[in-house]
């Protein structure tokens, strides 16, 4: 009981989440209502950025809550699930959060956070769509894999340089624990964008063993190498080293001087750029007199100054408020092609976690910032940007879905690397046939679901506005709190079950049905331009909920965001086809529709409030709030 949740406790001052995670759900199996070890347990998922677990367990404090004062009980409660749901994708929930945030809450900093936060969704919404031409990759399993790598430096575009995890395993009782883990430097030759077997970097008196080794760069005009050493694994306290090249070897590393390694900061991010024929160095500090919590700063390294390249006569100057913010701006890079320093900020307007930044200008003098937008920067982490050659070709690193990440899919870091063409990628046949893969023989009915009364609820029209990718959105962000309110009260092992069913209706259903409704307009519009006539069929169902002049009403509702959808897809090419009549006095593309209202449901239709709420979260309910396209049909 106590003692698991203690245990827990430890493991996560010691930075080990899914240890204190493991403690937590053994300890809440001995609690009806576990609101505290809840809390506890979406803590340990958001710092080891298991963010739809996260996202998960704040619900849980919400949904099982029954009489504590939330805000006052837990403060950061409804902040933190709103960072994980952004970080999930899940605007609609991010954005209601924070609204009631705004409502609610008491305290003015979270306030002007929350507030700051919803600027950030404006902005999302606006942006929320890949620059043309920019094509990204992973760089492959040759240099990634289900730990975490940091791509630091890249030499000519010839040799990539990275952070690794070295560990030791042992196996006890089928279990496979890992130990005496240390970031270790590596290296991968790059050519034509293929990369080689990475390999530890052998200079030992840079890349000492069972040492925290990471950021490596190099002066271009001197060949010194700068690096940060951690004394621990999780970069609890880091100070940047640097090594001289002397006679083809370089020489024992030493720590710079205490101007740059401040006592009582951390000090890392160290990179190299010339500024002016100087050699400037760039770094990420938390030091005290900052705009946030970790700030830019540069220190020139004037060489004539003094023999050991530690110059005391110069001092560490703040890059200013331009870029620094009052959140954590890290890994920055110079590129003096193009006299821009590009670097990660969690605070300026982003679409989540760190994005990555460009501004032009010169140590004392910077252009108003800019984001690298999508897809360099994504929901989740991206930083350490590597500019090869500016507005071509670069590198950064990111914990986006889609990495080589075990179970919790963005835990950890892979490097992708990026090409601005101008131009997109041509599409392989495999992609040409995915992109038209709707065939009316196999694909339908083609089925479509809804949230309880959704779209516009309460309401008793037959017609909307909204469309139906609004409603899936919607639904899509509401994954945890329909496993929340499932599982409410549940503590057994039928709670997985319930999850695993449910995380399943979204995946095969839900999100499917999205899919194949994209590929069904792409399939009309083919047929159309070839100059057929096409009839479609649409049913709308309900659950049982409501009477049943409601019910009809909300049928009819539910197939009009399909048909708004439908007028909307692809910036309205089917739009002409819908309202433009044929030889026989119909629309080229003819929408037959039935509302259904609850006729054919079976679900439960509850008196009782709490067994109503209930029954909105089980799949036989969730099944029935649907519109189905029964057929497709040329017509003579």
């Amino acid at each position: 009981m106590l003692a698991y949740e203690r245990d827990g406790d430890k493991a996560m001052k010691e930075g080990e989440y899914e240890l204190a995670l493991e403690n937590y759900q053994i300890a809440r199996k001995f609690f009806k209502v576990p609101l505290r070890l809840f809390y506890k347990s979406a803590e340990a998922c958001r710092l080891s950025n298991n963010y739809n677990k996260a996202e998960y367990y704040y619900q849980k404090v919400i949904t099982e809550n029954d009489t504590a004062n939330l805000s006052i009980e837990f403060p950061l409660l409804f902040l933190n699930f709103a960072e994980v749901s952004l970080s999930n994708g899940n605007l609609f929930t991010a954005q209601k959060l924070l609204s009631d945030i705004l409502l609610d809450s008491i305290s003015k900093p979270i306030h002007y956070i929350a507030q700051h936060k919803l600027n950030a969704i404006d902005w999302i919404i606006k942006n929320n769509r890949p620059v043309y031409g920019t094509n990204v990759n992973n760089v492959g399993k040759n240099i990634n894999n289900e730990s975490s790598q940091i791509c630091h430096w890249v030499s000519s575009d010839t040799l990539m340089y990275l952070s690794n995890i070295d560990y030791n395993t042992h196996t006890t009782k089928g279990i496979t624990y890992y130990e005496d883990a240390y970031q270790q430097l590596y290296t991968s030759k790059i050519d034509s964008n293929s990369y080689s077997l990475a390999e530890r970097l052998n200079i030992k008196e840079i890349n000492k063993k069972k040492n925290n080794i990471s950021n490596i760069c190099f002066d271009p005009k001197t060949k010194t190498a700068y690096f940060t050493r951690c004394t621990s694994f999780d970069n609890n306290l880091c100070f940047i080293y640097y090594s001289e090249l002397k006679d083809g070897k370089y020489t024992k590393a030493k720590k710079l001087n205490n101007k740059i390694n401040l006592k009582g900061s951390n000090n890392t991010h160290p990179n190299i750029g010339i500024v002016n024929n100087e050699s400037v160095l760039f770094f990420s500090s938390n030091r005290k007199g900052g705009y946030g919590g970790y700030d830019l700063y540069y220190y020139i390294l004037n060489q004539e100054k003094s023999k050991d390249n530690n110059n005391q006569d110069n001092q560490v100057v703040n890059l200013g408020n331009i870029i620094n913010t009052q959140g954590d701006e890290i890994t920055p890079f110079y590129s003096e092609k193009d006299l821009s320093l590009y670097f990660a900020s969690d605070y300026h307007i982003g679409f989540g976690g760190f994005d990555i930044f460009v501004s032009k200008g010169s140590i004392n003098k910077w252009d108003s910032v800019e984001n690298l937008l999508q897809p360099i920067n994504s929901i989740a982490n991206d930083h350490h940007p590597i500019i090869v050659e500016p507005n071509e070709k670069g590198y950064f690193t990111s914990n986006r879905e889609g990495s080589f990440a075990g179970v919790n899919k963005t835990c950890c870091y892979d490097i992708y690397d990026f090409n601005i063409s101008g131009l997109p990628e041509t599409p392989t046949m495999e992609e040409v046939k995915t992109k038209t893969a709707f065939s009316p023989v196999f694909d339908l009915p083609l089925q479509l679901f809804f949230h309880n009364d959704q779209p516009n609820p309460q309401s008793t029209s037959t017609t909307t506005k909204i469309d139906y990718q609004e409603c899936y959105k919607e639904y899509k962000s509401m994954n945890n709190l329909y496993k929340a309110e499932a599982t409410r009260y549940i503590n057994d092992s039928t709670e997985s079950i319930i999850i695993d069913s449910l995380d399943n209706f979204f995946q095969v259903h839900i999100d499917k049905g999205m899919n194949k409704l994209n590929h069904m307009c792409e399939y009309l519009y083919q047929k159309l331009l070839e100059g057929e006539k096409i009839d479609i069929s649409i049913i709308g169902y309900s659950s049982s909920l409501h009477n049943n002049m409601y019910n009809y009403a909300l049928s009819e509702r539910r197939i009009g965001t399909i048909i708004n959808y439908m007028n909307k897809w692809e910036e309205g090419k089917l739009k002409p086809f819908l309202s433009k009549s044929a030889n026989d006095s119909l629309p080229y593309l003819h929408i037959k529709t039935l509302a259904m209202g609850k006729l054919e449901s079976k679900s439960e239709n509850p008196t009782n409030a709490v067994e109503r709420r209930k029954s909105i979260y089980k799949i036989d309910a969730m099944y029935e709030r649907r519109i189905e396209i029964r057929l497709i049909e040329v017509r003579k």
